[in-house]
């Protein structure tokens, strides 16, 4: 039985060549993989299929001067370690594996001369690639990624948050203002907004700072 080819769909495969072609923007373009399956519709196994297409040309003679490390589950059960340059985002590595073995051994094959050129490395504050950062470039300076610290922070007031609203009965007004606005807690106060607004819960028109 004779099947019909199409130029918009490559033979064996179910997903256009424009879709596809939009799929390796988007992971040019730094997009997370969960934001590009469903952003076209797709699963985020389709995406991890394409980036496994790419192929990474190591250049053993640059790297960027400012770099940044972390780590992504790009398989269920498997974390990878990532390099990038932090200015450009252009993904400069990716291990299968996060080992510090792994690691040690791909930088190593760069000439001490290129790594002594990288300045900085950023990284999450509970990095377990601190040491190994320092061994590998000795003139780069390790920055504390500003993202992680705000996201462990965000955490930590969160559990803080329901240690408190845990000591209220779940019917008063205490505990449900608690758990109504807990975003508030978590913006920056001179940010938050001066307009009163009627608020139900507390039967009168109040600001976001006078909730706080």
């Amino acid at each position: 039985m004779a099947v019909a080819e199409t130029p918009l769909v490559k033979k064996n495969h179910q997903i256009s060549v424009a879709v596809n072609q939009k799929i390796a923007q988007l992971l040019i373009e730094n997009q997370a993989m969960k934001h590009i399956a469903h952003r076209l519709s797709i699963s985020t196994s389709s995406v991890m299929r394409k980036l496994n297409e790419f192929k990474f040309e190591t250049d053993w003679n640059t790297l960027p001067e400012v770099m940044s490390w972390d780590e992504y589950a790009f398989k269920k059960g498997k974390i990878s370690f990532i390099a990038q340059d932090f200015d450009s985002l252009n993904v400069n590595v990716i291990l299968d594996g996060r080992t510090q073995a792994t690691i040690r051994n791909h930088f190593l094959r760069y000439p001490i001369k290129v790594r002594n050129r990288v300045k900085v490395i950023t990284m999450d504050m509970f990095s377990p690639y601190y040491q190994l950062a320092k061994q590998l470039f000795p003139n780069a300076k390790i920055v504390l990624d500003r993202f992680h610290i705000v996201q462990h922070l965000s955490r930590a007031m969160n559990r803080v948050r329901i240690q408190i609203i845990n000591q209220f009965d779940r019917k008063s007004q205490e505990y449900r203002a608690l758990k109504r606005y807990w975003k508030l807690i978590q913006q920056d106060s001179r940010k938050l907004s001066d307009e009163r607004f009627y608020r139900p819960m507390f039967r009168m028109h109040l600001t976001n700072k006078e909730i706080l």
